[in-house]
């Protein structure tokens, strides 16, 4: 009788335990968010763009961004996604430099989860300064890097300007991917 009642102990404390950790993963807070027209009960839902630090106070998990860029930034936008009850959240950020006739930009996208048509492993595989797993995919034109860290996904894109050395572009995306981490 008195292991049974050890047993029981210990299956509610790892019952307890797993929940408690699934709540601390939170939800989004959109009380200063404005939803955009969407079918009734389906998924994704997205905001209408708001500031970096309403951006901040909304998401469910800290906001890192990079602080080195590729070129300088006149223009950035923060756009959220919720992709199931709240919890389920993307966050896209688009960063951009001052347009010369040919569009440029960064983009970055953090979620707590991996969409389906997200693919975060490839062969080209890197490592940021800190040492986190990252991998390479995209076009010559369009490089991307994708990692996950601390159960949040990321995912940069960069659109290179035509005429410029596509390598160096590159490792640029890597430098802008790592700086989040300093």
């Amino acid at each position: 009788m008195r292991r049974q009642k050890w047993f029981i102990y210990l299956v509610l404390a790892v019952f307890l335990a797993g929940c408690s950790s699934e709540a601390s993963k939170g939800t989004l807070n959109d009380k200063n968010l404005t939803l955009q027209d969407h079918p009734k009960g389906a998924y994704p839902r997205y905001y209408d763009q708001v500031s970096k630090e309403e951006t901040e106070k909304a998401l469910p998990f800290p906001l890192k961004i990079p602080s080195e860029l590729p070129f300088k930034v006149v223009l950035s936008t923060y756009q959220i996604s919720d992709w199931g009850e709240k919890r389920n959240i993307l966050l896209d950020t688009v960063f951009y430099p001052t347009q010369e006739g040919q569009n440029v930009y960064l983009a970055y996208r953090i979620s707590n989860f991996l969409p389906k048509t997200d693919k975060l492993e490839t062969k080209d595989k890197v490592k940021l300064k800190d040492g986190t797993k990252a991998y390479f995919s995209g076009s010559t034109d369009l490089p991307m890097i994708a990692w996950k860290k601390d159960g949040l996904y990321h995912k940069m894109e960069y659109l290179i300007k035509e005429g410029t050395d596509r390598k160096a572009e590159k490792q640029k995306l890597l430098e802008a991917a790592s700086s989040i981490y300093r």
